[in-house]
């Protein structure tokens, strides 16, 4: 459960250059399901998305993420939530490229408790689940646009996470990764029940969400039921 009260971000505040990124933004995302955070460049929707996962502070407000609310950044209290809650998956993918695809996938695992073998199960199971077993050895340079992001869905989901935080997850790829790429996330959202909150500016995606939230200007102009 993710609920957004009165959540307010500025830069520069109280100087001539003040700039509002989230205006008053109230929010609840449930358990599970997918919602799409439509907008265009500079709409607000990725602020927010970096608000909630604790990669951003915020202004004033509050964030509660399972039962923990937050009214500002504490590094210890955010770092734990961010550990425990969330996975992330970004436009530019930020895996190690001169890395294996295994090594980048068992990264996600290095704060954990688990012998080399536990953490070798995982990434194989997660890998396979996503059809990229074959590629554990590769480095993920050689690997394409849609290879690359799905070594970034798996490094994503390999701790299990409740929720999953993905900003504009198919930038980058042409329209047949994007499809395949759409059709792995709904996949992966079915499978394991998880809330996943997309930012995008692409309207075609939103047809594969349960709800379409619209930002314009920082604020929220529409919060709709998908197609």
């Amino acid at each position: 459960m993710i609920r957004i009260n009165n959540l307010d971000k500025y830069y520069n505040k109280g100087k001539k250059s003040e700039q509002c990124a989230l205006n008053d933004v109230n929010l609840e995302f449930g358990n599970t399901g997918l919602v799409c955070i439509l907008g265009e460049s500079g709409s607000g929707k990725t602020t927010l998305l970096n608000a909630i996962g604790g990669l951003d502070d915020f202004s004033g407000g509050s964030i509660e993420i399972n039962g923990t609310k937050l009214t500002g950044y504490s590094p210890k209290l955010t770092d734990a939530i961010r550990n425990e809650h969330f996975g992330y998956i970004f436009q530019n993918y930020y895996i190690l490229k001169d890395y294996t695809v295994g090594y980048n996938v068992k990264l996600a695992l290095n704060r954990y408790d688990l012998t080399e073998e536990e953490k070798n199960d995982r990434v194989d199971y997660i890998l396979d689940m996503l059809g990229i077993l074959k590629y554990k050895k590769k480095v993920v340079s050689k690997l394409s646009g849609g290879q690359q992001q799905r070594v970034s869905i798996a490094r994503a989901l390999l701790k299990a996470p409740n929720i999953i935080l993905a900003d504009e997850p198919t930038g980058n790829l042409d329209r047949r990764n994007t499809d395949e790429i759409m059709k792995l996330l709904r996949k992966m959202q079915s499978e394991f029940g998880q809330t996943i909150v997309m930012v995008t500016h692409d309207m075609r995606l939103t047809e594969e969400g349960e709800r379409v939230v619209t930002f314009e200007d920082g604020s929220i102009i529409g919060d709709t039921k998908g197609s």
